[in-house]
């Protein structure tokens, strides 16, 4: 729309300039005017696509037009639009060359036609400034649409990085309670199932016994479920759960738990006392179980020993058994939790056969949170 508007304006004034021109209109200088302005403005109709062709084609129409004895026109204005253009598209250089040859050509026809020389500088001056501010605000507009474009670019950069961001904020979410109900919810299987198992065996035997067994079994059951609602309004909505997750406080419960299922175990601490950070002491109590659930699901151990060690700089957790040992890829995809769980906190884990009998699992667990 706008190449219109200009094209139809140049057209018109081109005619109009001539009309009232002081010089002598010979026949036909209004036809060769108009012929003038219909060429300028039908090339600045394609002057985006080709800006240099139509900078030299319209100063060639002007001087055509000149070399024929009609009314003279100055190539100042009729170059201002085209130069723009040029400088808008970065051949600014291009751009000073042609209006310099058409200074130059202009100047030519004034000296020749006996003009003085300080009225020749005003002119040359003068249209040398107008010549410079159409090159600037060329490259002015030029400068802006780039800026322009590299700002969009940075938004639409910073936009994906978001979003990005986002769903890896949902995969971690998503990873956190994964790890979250496979370690509430392995363990009490594992426990369950084996006293389930004893509590069969002695009903006919021992009946109170085995009504003990399945009285901790119920108990078990509840704290899973306190535990998994604890786990899941804490991940879901970031609120702090009515029901308070386990820590390394609630180390003797689990072992205990785990020892009435037939494995014996131990459980020894070492170090400073205190309580932990909340994500450190959640991290030991769910290696310890997860590496006692392994234990008992696929050790075929009869003792299992569990050390835990604090210092200054973080805590050591050791869980070992003198079961069959076997490769790491036997023991289920807890150990890829327990891993998980260490590296979220800036701290270790190394899992694998004892150097003697069973399977060993090393963590250890920075004094603080990573970030903290």
């Amino acid at each position: 729309m706008v190449n219109v508007v200009l094209s139809v304006v140049t057209a018109v004034a081109v005619t109009v300039a001539v009309v009232v021109s002081p010089e002598e209109a010979r026949p036909g200088a209004v036809a060769a005017a108009s012929a003038l302005g219909v060429t300028l403005g039908a090339l600045l109709l394609v002057r985006r696509r080709w800006p240099v062709t139509v900078l030299v084609a319209s100063l060639v129409a002007v001087l055509t037009y000149n070399s024929t004895g009609f009314p003279g026109m100055g190539p100042l204005w009729p170059l201002l639009v085209p130069l723009y253009t040029v400088a808008r598209t970065g051949r600014v250089l291009t751009g000073a060359g042609v209006g310099a040859v058409a200074i130059l050509i202009g100047a030519g026809w004034v000296l020749r036609a006996g003009v003085p020389p300080l009225e020749l500088l005003d002119m040359v001056v003068r249209e040398v400034a107008v010549y410079a501010l159409a090159l600037v605000a060329g490259t002015a507009v030029r400068t802006r649409d780039r800026l322009a474009a590299e700002f969009g670019a940075r938004l639409a950069a910073e936009r994906r990085q978001r979003e990005w961001e986002a769903s890896e904020r949902v995969l971690t979410e998503r990873l956190r309670i994964a790890r979250e109900l496979h370690d509430v919810t392995a363990h009490t299987v594992a426990v369950v199932g084996l006293q389930i198992t004893l509590a069969k065996e002695l009903v006919d035997r021992d009946p109170e016994a085995a009504k003990t067994l399945l009285e901790g079994t119920r108990r078990i059951n509840v704290d899973a479920i306190g535990e998994l609602q604890a786990s899941v309004t804490l991940l879901r909505d970031g609120e702090e759960p009515v029901l308070a997750l386990p820590d390394e406080s609630q180390l003797d419960e689990l072992v205990s738990r785990a020892a009435d299922s037939g494995v014996t175990v131990s459980l020894a601490r070492s170090g400073e006392a205190g309580p932990y950070p909340p994500a450190v002491g959640l991290t030991v109590y769910r290696i310890v179980q997860e590496a006692l659930t392994n234990v008992l699901r696929h050790a075929s151990a009869s003792t299992a020993a569990v050390v835990v060690d604090r210092s200054p700089d973080g805590v050591a957790v050791t869980v070992t058994d003198d079961g069959r040992g076997g490769p790491v890829g036997a023991w289920g995809h807890g150990l890829t939790g327990m891993h998980e769980r260490a590296s979220s906190l800036g701290g270790s884990l190394r899992a694998g056969p004892a150097a003697r009998r069973g399977f060993e699992v090393r963590a250890w667990l920075p004094a603080e949170e990573e970030g903290a």
